[in-house]
């Protein structure tokens, strides 16, 4: 994996755990259901892939989120209303929340070039060029889309089941389509565990509108997950004027932090310790055969993602670290690593040791192997 291949990874982990914060169990939704006689999975995956289709090519998109979790590891509810017009013009506004890193009445704007970030609860907005900043305004652009391309994940990866063509939804009447993620269903089938995003559940599609009403997923070592959508309209117009933002009288407009210093798009260890304003691990200057590359920093002041990147050889890795990856449900092999319990997962040819120390998320990721993550993360320092 290359460092250009790293810096794009930087948003999806960052959005990854945004989206796994802000879930919670929605207590409006309804729903009934009268079994078919006998379960078919040919009709069960062309239906989802139909209505996964129809959510990829929309070019317009209004709607309400509704995203719920139930776990051990996060409980909360958060609302949002979201426009979104194909390719890169987005609002998002947090609606209610009982999710500390998402305040009633955020809200984030993109037209494409310009971003802005609205926090009311700290009376700031962060804003910045699109093109010239480096992770946070993809990752707040992209925070709406990011919740998308989780559900046509489910709607176009999944081994799919029609259960019911009679289920009821908040007075609509659904398919319900048993799902279950294809690295659950070869774990089932092997007696094998996997690192991979393991999961099953249902989703309710409106027979009307061929459009997803509901989402419930229990995902492997973290729990229930909901979303629902109250309300979904593709390829209608929509409002330009919703993608600029006049920051509130009384507020602090501030840029996004620099994360930049040269054309590698890179800050020094030393810059990123600064900005982080705790230790950040890293390996020794005196193991030479690893090389420091230099560090990547996303997200606003307070709640941001240090990467980082070395390489070994012709081998590439990169250490993630922050306070917002602390406690991060994952699934995968249980390790033992410097005095605590971490988890080794799997997605294609990237392994990923996972685990908190001193309050920190550490993740360190590559084309390596079980024992060349151990040995790195025992010369952390």
């Amino acid at each position: 994996m290359t460092r250009s291949s790293w810096k794009a990874m930087l948003p999806f982990t960052f959005l990854l755990m945004l989206f796994l914060a802000a879930c919670g169990n929605s207590s409006t939704t309804q729903t009934s259901v009268q079994s078919t006689p006998t379960p078919a999975p040919a009709q069960g995956q062309e239906l989802l892939t139909k209505a996964g289709q129809n959510l990829k090519t929309a070019k317009t998109l209004h709607a309400i989120f509704d995203i719920t979790t139930a776990g051990a590891a996060v409980n909360g509810t958060v609302s949002t209303e979201v426009w979104n017009v194909s390719p890169d013009k987005s609002r998002t506004v947090v609606l209610q929340s009982t999710i500390k890193q998402f305040s009633t009445g955020s809200i984030t704007v993109s037209n494409g070039k310009q971003i802005w970030q609205y926090n009311p609860a700290q009376k700031v907005v962060y804003t910045g060029q699109v093109s010239n900043t480096t992770g946070t305004p993809a990752a707040g652009r992209d925070q709406t889309q990011f919740i998308m391309n989780i559900v046509q994940s489910v709607f176009f990866h999944s081994n799919a089941t029609l259960v019911s063509s009679s289920a009821s939804v908040n007075g609509h009447t659904a398919y319900d389509i048993q799902v279950t993620s294809p690295a659950s269903a070869q774990s089932s089938s092997t007696g094998s565990g996997s690192g991979n995003f393991n999961y099953n559940g249902d989703v309710y599609i409106d027979k009307a509108s061929m459009l997803p009403l509901l989402v419930k997923l229990k995902i492997q070592g973290f729990g229930q997950v909901t979303l629902g959508l109250p309300m979904l309209v593709l390829n209608r117009p929509v409002d330009i004027s919703l993608f600029t933002f006049a920051p509130p009288t009384g507020v602090q407009v501030l840029p996004f932090p620099k994360t930049t210093t040269s054309d590698t798009g890179t800050i020094t260890l030393e810059q990123a310790q600064l900005q982080a304003g705790y230790h950040l691990l890293s390996i020794s200057s005196s193991q030479t055969a690893y090389q420091l590359q230099g560090v990547d920093a996303l997200g606003a002041p307070g709640n941001q993602i240090f990467t980082l990147n070395y390489t070994k050889g012709n081998t590439t890795f990169a250490i993630s670290e922050g306070k917002s990856l602390a406690n991060l449900p994952v699934s995968g092999q249980q390790v033992n690593v410097r005095g605590t319990t971490a988890t080794l997962s799997s997605t294609g040819y990237t392994k990923t040791l996972t685990w908190t120390e001193n309050s920190v998320g550490i993740q360190i990721a590559g084309n390596v192997n079980k024992d060349e993550l151990l040995t790195i993360a025992n010369l952390l320092k």
